[in-house]
């Protein structure tokens, strides 16, 4: 029997529409059912998660019942689901106590992780590293440090139904993956509501978005081994209030995005932002400029084109941005206080000159020496610095793009063993640490300085890391990873050269 005569009454050109999404989902289901010897293992309150997860077999699930668990879960593995169950409207639930550092690392592909309360983490909530064909949904992600929802490395990512708050960097955090799908999630409270970094192809549709400092950005930063953010949609999103005081560690590299910014995106190639409402984000309800944002931005990475090209601002609802109350006012002066006190510059404005302590706010706000952008309606929204903005066609929707996931195969490739230094730290250190500008951690040329040639030395810190320096956190221990692992990302970090912050090894 032929697909089409199983589906009779659906259109042939919806179901080539949402074929790719379609068999996403089927792929994902097939190899979670298909295999007649798996098992299903039940943990419950007072029994060990990470022991259930060391016994997994291919096509297994485990079964989390509620209670509330103090573990760090690592699960190096394919083809497996991580299930929390509800109960009576009660949730399982992992809890750092503020003393552990990450909720749940995952790596592999083709798994799902679903009905967890994360919360009170050190370093992150619930990660991904290097994995492909994956799942993030119905998640509750609450105080876990640096990010709260983070894929890295990651390609067919799909992350939905969430809530994550109270993040001091970014509550779900796009860190160079390809093909991602982010749908009907609730940030709020955070640093940065969503953030796209080095990534492409990626779909953000459907999320509600609240009193962040930032709602949604997409960054292209420099010495990172992956180098732009192209391809990038920005949809039906409720964008609201995100006026939020930055609350980021002094120093690291989200201190320095001001208050009051519902969509920003700096360096981005092909960003379309269409059909948001987009309200009372109190510095600019749209922020598009370059990589002189940057604090560093005197040391560019000649791999990282630094101007924002051929993005698209379509028809969106603006309602009073740039209109100021006073709790918005305060955030803006802690804000330049701790930008003052931190040593970097105060971000320039459009026109060349400083941004002053109350800048005046905008729907719009551009910057940089981007070419083919354009905005359409332009009539309609206070805008400054879009003179050389074209009038977008407004034929030109993303209406039949239904999803940004691809092949499954894709997502099952693996890296030559020779580059797993370079794997590892594409998805596990370059969250923190970039060549020459500070993120989170410091600059790798510090770390090159520092240790030299030390192999062992970067090994032995990262295993069993210790606070060494003020204004910087304590970085998470990295002993899961393994000897092999550390032993490989630490010589690749040791032997990066600086030709311009570019990435690449002797």
């Amino acid at each position: 029997m032929s697909f089409i005569k199983l589906f009779p009454s659906i259109p042939l050109s919806r179901i080539r529409e949402n074929f790719n999404h379609l068999w996403f989902v089927i792929i994902l289901v097939f190899v979670f059912t298909s295999k007649i010897d798996s098992r299903t293992i039940e943990v419950h309150e007072g029994e060990s998660i990470q022991k259930a997860i060391d016994s997994l077999e291919k096509g297994d699930t485990v079964k989390v019942f509620p209670g509330v668990y103090h573990e760090f879960l690592f699960v190096d593995k394919t083809h497996f689901t991580l299930s929390g169950v509800i109960v009576d409207g009660k949730w399982p639930t992992l809890d750092g106590e503020g003393r552990l550092n990450d909720g749940v690392i995952g790596s592999g592909a083709n798994f799902l992780i679903e009905n967890f309360h994360v919360k009170n983490y050190k370093a992150n909530g619930v990660m991904t590293q290097g994995a492909g064909n994956i799942i993030m949904r119905k998640l509750i992600v609450e105080n876990t440090g640096i990010y709260g929802i983070y894929p890295t490395m990651g390609i067919n990512v799909l992350i939905e139904d969430t809530v994550s708050l109270g993040i001091a960097d970014a509550a779900i955090y796009i860190g160079m993956c390809h093909n991602v799908d982010v749908r009907r999630n609730e940030v709020y409270g955070s640093v940065i509501g969503i953030e796209i970094e080095n990534s492409t192809n990626v779909l953000i549709e459907g999320n509600t978005v609240y009193d962040n400092s930032a709602g949604i950005v997409a960054f292209a930063l420099p010495g990172l081994p992956l180098k732009k953010v192209e391809n990038v949609i920005i949809r039906k999103n409720f964008i609201f209030d995100n006026n939020h005081r930055n609350f980021a560690e002094p120093g690291a590299l989200v201190a320095g995005v001001p208050p009051g910014i519902g969509i920003g995106v700096m360096a981005g190639d092909e960003v379309t932002i269409e059909d948001n409402i987009i309200r009372r984000n109190s510095f600019a309800g749209i922020g598009i400029g370059d990589n002189n944002l940057l604090p560093n931005s005197k040391s560019p990475d000649p791999d990282v084109e630094p101007n924002p090209d051929r993005n698209k601002i379509l028809e969106n609802v603006f309602i009073d941005n740039g209109v100021r109350k006073w709790n918005d006012l305060m955030s803006w002066l802690f804000y330049v206080i701790r930008i003052i006190f931190s040593g970097n510059p105060i971000p320039e404005s459009p026109n060349g000159g400083k941004v002053g302590i109350f800048p005046d706010g905008y729907d719009v706000v551009a910057s940089g020496k981007g070419k083919d952008n354009c905005l359409i309606a332009p009539d309609s929204v206070t805008k400054i610095g879009t003179s050389g903005y074209g009038l977008c066609n407004p034929k030109e929707t993303t209406e039949k793009i239904k999803t940004m996931i691809g092949d499954p195969k894709q997502g099952e490739a693996k890296s030559d063993a020779r580059e797993l230094g370079k794997q590892v730290f594409g998805a596990v250190c370059s969250g923190c640490h970039s060549m020459t500008i500070r993120t989170v951690g410091p600059p790798i040329k510090e770390i090159q300085e520092k240790y030299k040639k030390d192999i062992y030395g970067v090994v032995s810190f990262a295993s069993m890391p210790k606070k060494v320096r003020e204004g910087f956190i304590e970085m998470p221990s990295q002993k899961y990873l393994g000897n092999e692992k550390l032993t490989a990302v630490s010589n690749y970090i040791l032997n990066l050269k600086d030709e311009g912050s570019k990435g690449v090894t002797k």
